[in-house]
């Protein structure tokens, strides 16, 4: 076999292994965009949103991210959410107004499904329903790096438990 054809064989080996790679990467997001609630909703409406892992967090809220119980976090509010839906979601939506303009991206963290959304408060606010329910038993919390604010929302059915913390998150020392 001379070398030319040698070359054209290593380079349509290539060729198909990156397309493989590829198609492989497309079918577990897919799958996993099935699985994660949001993700589907987001996917099935349209809406721009963007993804990432925790690691795509700066020191702070990667850290809260991890354990939110170990992370210091001062808090400025701590509230009962109300148990009615569209009471709870326009509190949400308020304290994030206080913080965001309507056009400004908010970073959403989804701690149970170690995931990172970016939407806009319009976005935001069609999808809190879904938010929340993604992250029952869990902390949903709301961030707009690289400022230090944080609102978080922790709801437990079991306990009867639903809350709402305003704060910033501190260094570590």
């Amino acid at each position: 076999m001379n070398e030319a054809r040698r070359a054209e064989l290593k380079a349509r080996r290539t060729a198909l292994l990156e397309e493989t790679a590829r198609l492989d990467r497309i079918s577990r997001r897919a799958e996993y965009v099935r699985m994660v609630p949001i993700l589907s909703a987001l996917e099935d409406s349209g809406e721009a949103y963007d993804s990432h892992g925790y690691r795509a967090l700066h020191g702070c809220f990667n850290e809260w991210a991890h354990d939110p119980r170990v992370y210091a976090m001062r808090e400025h509010t701590h509230a009962k959410l109300p148990p009615d839906s569209v009471a709870r979601n326009a509190v949400i939506l308020a304290r994030l107004g206080e913080h965001l303009g309507e056009g400004e991206p908010a970073t959403v963290i989804l701690r149970r499904e170690e995931l990172v959304l970016t939407l806009t408060l319009a976005v935001l606010a069609r999808h809190l329903d879904t938010l929340f329910d993604n992250a029952r038993s869990d902390w949903l919390a709301f961030v707009a790096p690289p400022a230090d604010w944080i609102i978080a929302t922790h709801h437990v059915d079991a306990l009867e438990l639903s809350q709402i913390v305003t704060g910033v998150l501190m260094e570590h020392p």
